[in-house]
């Protein structure tokens, strides 16, 4: 079984490392190839949605991190991933002058500082968790050796 799970590992880093390597000439390509303007249609719909998932994904951190969810880091990279992009997409598709401006504070200001936490928060979920129970007056649960009796209580009778 072990053998199975090293040659699958072995493949998956193969596989993921082509994709990247392949990823830098198709990236030189669109670079060269595509038009500096392109109209979009739904425009409208394409940002409502991200950030509805923005959104979701905040809300699912949030959620992960109130229930103390193993899934935490996940949820919170996933935030950071999306605050990261839409900086990205509002910087580089503003019109110069008040669209710009006001993206870039949104950036520095909102989403970038925000991406920083949710990012902190995958990396070191277990402070990020004790911070967030100091912080609503809730202990966290303690932790307890199985087999051993947690304190005030009694072991069941069979």
């Amino acid at each position: 079984m072990l053998d199975h799970l090293r040659g699958a590992r072995t493949w998956l880093l193969l596989l993921l490392g082509a994709v990247a390597l392949a990823l830098l000439p198709w990236t030189a390509f669109l670079t060269a190839t595509l038009p500096g303007e392109h109209v979009a249609h739904h425009w409208d719909f394409v940002w409502a949605g991200f950030d509805v998932f923005e959104a979701a994904s905040l809300g699912a951190t949030l959620v992960a991190l109130l229930r103390r969810l193993p899934q935490l880091p996940v949820f919170a990279a996933v935030a950071g991933t999306a605050l990261l992009c839409d900086a990205w997409f509002d910087l580089l598709t503003a019109s110069p002058g008040s669209d710009l401006r006001w993206s870039l504070i949104e950036a520095l200001v909102a989403e970038l500082p925000l991406a920083a936490l949710c990012f902190w928060i995958a990396l070191d979920s277990d402070r990020a968790l004790a911070s967030a129970a100091r912080a609503s007056g809730a202990g966290l649960p303690p932790t307890v050796t199985p087999g051993q009796p947690v304190e005030g209580t009694e072991r069941a009778r069979t």
